[in-house]
This record gives C-alpha cells, structure tokens and sequence, in this order.
C-alpha cells in the first residue's frame, strides 16, 4: 500500500539536510538513502534533490530513471533545475528509453517560453536553461532526427513544444 505520510516524513527530512549540509555533503546523504528505497517512492523522493541544482544530480538520474515503469515529467524537472546541456540531452536522446524521454521534458523545461499550466512556481522562479547554450538549429535537428525512431503522440508534442518556443513561434 502507498503510504504518503512516508514520502512527506522522507521530504522533510531531506529539506533539514539540504539546510544543513553544503551542496556535495546534501547531494551524497540525499542519494545514499534515494538508492535504498522502494521503487515505487523513487519520483517522489528525488524532489528534493531540485532545490541543490547540483549537475552530479544529473548522473544520478541517469543511473536510477530505468527503476522507475512510468517516467514523468518529474525526472526532467530535476534534470532541468540540475544544469542540464543539450551534450546530455543528445547522449539520454541517444541512449533511448526512458533516458529520452527525461531528455526531452527537460529541454522542453529548459526552453519554455511564458507559464505553463503545469509548470511549478519552483521552475518558473528557477527559469532553467541549457547550459551550454546551443545553437537553435542544433536542437531543431537533433529533436527532428529524434522523431524518427520514437514518434509516438508524447513525443511529437514535446518535440513541437521545444521547437514552437525556441523559434518563438505560435
């Protein structure tokens, strides 16, 4: 049975860490006990690892997003607010499912334009970028060639999305 007074109590606790600790010292107490728990937890669970925006963060996304079934836009939230590159979107892009799919939330979170419905208060503040601030038309392409080996409805939409806000169009 999913227990939500768990993933509040863990949140808080995780909250009083990254309060007390510095970034590095956070980020490894954070993840030690992220590698310990229930899969089912994991999305919840990693939320606070937004508030270090720490690129390690990044790495540990690409080691654990496989122990999840159902990969959300949580994962590129935090990959987002964790100084994502479009380098890294490339290789998660390269390297499939479901690390694709964190690449593309997260560009798409790294180029909105305005609010989105579903955007947090947290990103809308943090107002995340690429960090290695690529060429339009490299991103363009790179999303284009994408769609030919993944094509499905959530991917079309998030691709136009990106493409749609990086040439301000619509």
């Amino acid at each position: 049975m999913y227990d939500r007074e768990k993933v509040e109590n863990f949140q808080i606790r995780m909250e009083e860490i990254i309060e007390k600790h510095d970034t590095k010292d956070a980020f490894e107490l954070i993840t030690s006990e992220l590698n310990e728990c229930e899969n089912r937890y994991l999305t919840e669970f990693m939320a606070p690892l937004n508030f270090l925006k720490y690129e390690p963060v990044l790495d540990w996304v690409e080691q654990n997003v496989d122990r999840v079934k159902n990969v959300t836009q949580d994962w590129g939230h935090l990959s987002a607010s964790s100084n994502f590159t479009w380098e890294r979107a490339e290789k998660w892009l390269e390297m499939g499912r479901p690390w694709s799919l964190v690449a593309l939330d997260a560009t798409m979170f790294c180029t909105t334009l305005g609010e989105r419905l579903n955007q947090s208060p947290w990103m809308r503040e943090l107002r995340p970028q690429l960090m290695d601030n690529p060429k339009l038309d490299r991103i363009a392409n790179g999303l284009k060639k994408y769609l030919e080996t993944d094509s499905v409805p959530r991917t079309k939409n998030t691709v136009n999305r990106i493409i749609n806000d990086i040439f301000e169009i619509g």
